[in-house]
């Protein structure tokens, strides 16, 4: 097994690379061990946002001699907050299910104060000796918040960790906590495994730092302005967040005004073209026996006038659309009438010389000549390809006398 990466070997790699590889921003600042008023990071790199805005990413180096910052263990403070919390909310709901009611003397003040006192002890104990997750912190990222930056990254060698799952909790740490995380290798390349969240893109974080003019003078000719990508990275998360939420507004109050004013647009099949036919119901399977095909009854239907009746104008030639069968008749007439089409009647076959069991489907009308009536045959053919109904027969016939 080789020699294990150093913290330094770590540090240089990072600040070669970093800003080569992801920021990409001219001119730039980068140096290692910086040091503030009060702390020293161990890779400084700064940049022009926008004008006048300078722009801090900080990186913190470990390496395996300091793994012990790299673990997770119980913070003291944030178990000492969750007993305070805890107890006082222990005690207001104890007072509420019991209706007791506290006169504030000197003798319920001191014992509602050593109730919480005691309680909070004991409940820190118990959070303590749970080790639950919500109390615990790493070391190194509670020391990357005491550093002025806008981004945040924590950079560890390949062989920093034995066992991979303090490697997933460390990363898990670093993305519930807005902290990127780097991965360098024996040879010096970063592998950006976490990227950071940044924060106060417009605070002018260098102001902490001793270098600030020289850092300044260095990084303020002719720079590359712009947001970074992790800007860009939550910008448009900011931005599908947006989307979805006008999206979800906009549903609702299309919801709300089709059920105040009626539909925002109007059915295409409103018309009476679509209309069903009077006496049809859609939906319905085809009978046999007493049931025709649209599901009514078939109840015996008035036989159809003689031949001298049934013209409604005087004539002796009539346009017929269909000979058939009684039953076949009505489902044509369905048809016909659910295609737009009305006035259409039935006659004794007959009349034409058909089969005296077969019904005629013509347009209603008659015709004194046989020329008028072919002319309106044709017209007719054309009107239910247009329509797109079938056409079954569509010519002009003489009556019978």
């Amino acid at each position: 097994m080789g020699t294990t990466l150093r913290e330094r070997f770590i540090q240089n790699a990072v600040a070669e690379r970093l800003n080569r590889q992801y920021y990409r921003r001219k001119p730039a600042y980068v140096s290692t061990e910086v040091y503030t008023k009060l702390r020293r990071a161990d890779v400084l790199l700064a940049f022009m946002r926008a004008p006048g805005r300078p722009y801090v990413v900080v990186v913190e180096a470990k390496s395996r001699t300091t793994i012990h910052q790299l673990k997770l263990r119980t913070d003291a403070t944030k178990a000492a907050w969750t007993g305070r919390i805890l107890s006082l909310l222990l005690i207001v709901g104890l007072s509420l299910f019991l209706g007791y009611e506290w006169y504030f003397n000197a003798w319920n003040t001191l014992l509602l104060l050593g109730l919480f006192v005691l309680g909070a002890v004991g409940i820190t104990a118990l959070v303590t000796q749970l080790q639950l997750n919500f109390t615990k912190s790493i070391g190194a990222i509670e020391q990357l918040g005491r550093y002025p930056a806008n981004e945040s990254w924590i950079a560890v060698g390949t062989d920093t960790f034995t066992q991979p799952a303090e490697a997933k909790q460390l990363r898990r740490q670093c993305r519930k906590n807005g902290v990127g995380l780097i991965v360098v290798n024996e040879r010096g390349r970063l592998s950006l495994t976490e990227k950071p969240r940044p924060r106060h893109a417009f605070n002018d974080y260098l102001s902490r730092y001793g270098k600030r003019k020289s850092i300044l003078t260095e990084i303020d000719q002719s720079p590359d302005y712009g947001p970074t990508p992790p800007e860009r990275r939550q910008n448009r998360r900011r931005f599908l967040n947006i989307a979805l939420m006008l999206g979800l507004v906009g549903v609702l109050i299309l919801l709300g005004y089709e059920r105040s004013y009626g539909p925002v647009l109007p059915d295409p099949f409103d018309h009476a073209r679509y209309a069903t036919p009077p006496g049809v119901v859609i939906g319905t399977s085809a009978g046999e026996g007493k049931d025709d095909a649209f599901g009514e009854p078939t109840a015996p239907a008035a036989p159809p006038p003689d031949c001298a009746a049934a013209i409604r104008e005087e004539g002796s030639y009539v346009v017929v659309d269909a000979v058939l069968p009684r039953q076949e008749a009505n489902l044509r007439l369905s048809v016909l009438r659910a295609a737009g089409l009305r006035g259409h009647e039935l006659m004794r076959g007959a009349c034409i010389g058909a089969a005296a069991d077969q019904l005629v489907v013509y347009t209603g009308k008659g015709y004194p000549d046989q020329a008028r009536a072919e002319e309106t045959a044709r017209a007719y053919r054309v009107l239910l390809g247009k329509l797109g109904v079938e056409v079954r027969r569509g010519e002009a016939e003489g009556l019978l006398r």
